[in-house]
């Protein structure tokens, strides 16, 4: 295998960022329920679906058949600022992956950098993640990019950490994984006054996230209406998205089961199915 360029991650003060309570993790996986939309049922009310092309002479069936819809999952603002613990990283499959658990901490670039240099081997990061700290996720996933690894979600991805897997060489998720988009978030209401307001101040001009993760999204398919759903569901708040809403709307991956089999969308739809009906 041919030497791989040298890794480095830039030391940055991070930005605080949204990752995800475990009460609030506990809720997005019973959001996964949504997805028994695909055995006939009707979810809950939830933002507008997106909008596909009209053909020319769509038939009544096409037209009178509901989209699958995220589910957002309400929380409420944080009164204390929130301190985001480092994730856990092991090598497995005999070195060739290295497994991510846990938040994007203020470490999580320099780490990561720090276990890919010392086992060149890995081609792929299989993540479970709710988010974390903005310029260190920015940062590590200039890295994944850097590096052209394969990203996998095993379980749940959100917040900065979709930007990790979007900024992959390929992206792959588990059959009954989900993604998790919402804004940026400052924590200026945490702090206070008179740094409550300072925040709020500077927290207009800080541009570079949003057009950071915007453009990774971007690269790796999300449409407009994904781009729409992450800009405008609050921060406190999370929209999940499985595997079928995600193609529905572009963006590029694949499905594979623990293994590393790639499976087609009918075979997705049958596992949510039997999942759904199971619960």
């Amino acid at each position: 295998m041919p030497p791989r360029r040298p890794r480095t991650a830039t030391a940055a003060a991070p930005r605080r960022g949204g990752g995800l309570t475990l009460t609030r993790l506990v809720l997005a996986a019973i959001a996964l329920l949504v997805l028994a939309w695909f055995i006939g049922k009707r979810p809950p009310a939830m933002d507008p679906p997106a909008t596909a092309a009209t053909p020319d002479a769509p038939d009544a069936a096409a037209v009178a058949a509901p989209r699958p819809q995220a589910q957002v999952v309400r929380g409420e603002k944080s009164t204390t600022l929130a301190e985001i613990g480092e994730a856990r990283m092991t090598l497995h499959d005999q070195g060739t992956a290295l497994r991510v658990e846990g938040g994007v901490g203020r470490t999580f670039a320099s780490e990561l950098a720090r276990w890919l240099d010392a086992a060149p081997s890995v081609r792929r990061i299989d993540i479970t993640s709710g988010g974390g700290y903005a310029i260190t996720g920015l940062e590590a996933a200039r890295i994944v990019r850097r590096n052209n690894l394969t990203v996998r979600v095993h379980g749940y991805c959100a917040s900065i950490c979709v930007a990790l897997w979007a900024a992959a060489s390929q992206r792959q998720m588990e059959p009954d994984a989900v993604i998790g988009l919402h804004q940026r978030n400052a924590q200026c209401d945490a702090l206070p006054s008179p740094e409550r307001e300072e925040c709020h101040y500077q927290d207009q001009f800080a541009t570079e996230h949003d057009s950071s993760y915007r453009a990774w999204l971007q690269a790796a398919g999300f449409n407009q209406h994904l781009l729409d759903l992450q800009a405008r569901t609050a921060s406190e708040d999370i929209a999940v998205l499985g595997a079928p809403l995600l193609w529905d709307n572009g963006v590029e991956f694949s499905v594979v089961d623990r293994d590393g089999t790639r499976l087609g969308r009918a075979e997705v739809e049958r596992r949510l199915a039997a999942r759904s009906a199971g619960h």
